[in-house]
């Protein structure tokens, strides 16, 4: 059985990690097109990416696995002969999912907590370097890259020889006084005594235009200097509550460091749940199918999911602390657990037989007769 499981776990988890590498794949790079991210780095990012969806994913295919491995044997008929041997009932299939599902729940509790943070702490180190670039740096050769919130855009034609010298270089610039657009045949960086950087442009033509005239003047020089908005910070680190380490979250305890906790800590809760979740679930009756089932299962993890989401965004609200989610949430979707296993167990309708309208129908038949 736990070979079964092993190897559904395995075709999900490579379908669902592929569909999530592809997209988010796909979408490093058209930032690293528009020049929002170094193309260098596209790898690292993909990875880091990679590493923050894992435990979804891994708690996804927990349950997945579980779920349809149990559903192939309801429909085999398997199930008739388990429950026929020396009276085992549908708890008889805890111990041998837990043993599967718990290298998962250790594995997603690792990644959640410790890894998955790590990476998107990497992930904001990475982009925050590349921002405090200077700006030529960051400049794409063949695009038009927008600068001091759109008041500046450049537009370079090629990389020159060095990391510092650019080629045919195209500068738009809109102040308080009017517009200037520049050209020059190559541009350098330049840093003074005081560490500030300047863009030196060579051979090049000014024209500027003042909003209170159209006149507009020209002006031809051997060398113009631009000074550059952006300085190098040495002090790069990731400002973001989804990227703390735990110890930093324990030490704040402010309502968004705790709805973080609670985020971390509810998905090795709800792969473990989930995998318990699917055993009852799974159970269904050979001829009536089981889309039933799996419509049930999708419907139980996205609300599941979704809960996880509308607590989090309590705490972050201040209306109470992670613990308290924690024990409401999960103790819930436990209790419902335990609901479905007794029903499924001790075959126990949700209703009473009176609710049914097969009743009243057997009732007004048998009424008609008599």
């Amino acid at each position: 059985m736990v070979s079964e499981l092993a190897n559904s776990a395995g075709g999900v988890f490579t379908v669902l990690f592929t569909i999530v590498l592809a997209v988010g794949m796909v979408r490093i790079l058209s930032l690293a097109a528009g020049g929002r991210i170094d193309n260098g780095t596209v790898l690292q990012m993909v990875l880091y990416n990679a590493l923050t969806n894992l435990p979804p994913l891994l708690t996804l295919s927990l349950f997945i696995a579980v779920l349809m491995t149990m559903m192939r044997w309801w429909q085999d008929n398997e199930m008739v002969v388990w429950f026929s041997s020396g009276g085992r009932s549908l708890f008889s299939w805890v111990p041998p999912v837990l043993r599967f599902a718990l290298p998962f729940v250790v594995a997603v509790g690792v990644l959640s907590i410790v890894i998955s943070p790590w990476a998107r702490s990497q992930t904001e180190i990475t982009r925050n370097e590349f921002a405090q670039r200077d700006e030529v740096n960051r400049l794409a050769p063949g695009r038009f890259i927008e600068t001091m919130g759109g008041k500046r855009v450049f537009f370079i034609e090629s990389q020159g020889e060095s990391p510092n010298e650019v080629g045919r270089i195209f500068m738009a610039e809109r102040t308080s006084k009017g517009e200037s657009t520049v050209t020059a045949e190559r541009g350098t960086v330049e840093i003074n005594s005081e560490g500030d950087r300047y863009i030196v442009l060579h051979n090049g033509r000014r024209h500027e235009t003042a909003l209170d005239t159209p006149v507009t003047r020209v002006v031809e020089f051997d060398e113009y200097a631009v000074r550059l908005d952006i300085k190098v910070d040495k002090r790069l680190e990731s400002g973001k509550v989804s990227a703390q380490p735990m110890t930093v979250l324990f030490a704040g305890m402010t309502p968004d460091q705790q709805a973080q906790i609670f985020w971390r800590f509810s998905w090795p809760a709800a792969a473990f749940l989930l995998a318990l979740f699917a055993i009852p679930l799974s159970a269904s009756n050979p001829r009536a199918g089981r889309s039933l089932n799996i419509i049930i299962a999708a419907l139980v993890f996205i609300l599941y999911l979704n809960a996880i989401s509308v607590v989090q965004t309590w705490i972050e609200q201040g209306k109470f602390g992670y613990m308290t989610g924690l024990f409401l949430l999960h103790g819930f979707v436990a209790m419902l657990c335990a609901l479905f296993f007794i029903r499924r167990v001790y075959m126990m309708r949700w209703l009473p037989v009176w609710c049914s309208p097969w009743y009243w129908r057997r009732r007004l038949i048998s009424s008609k007769e008599n």
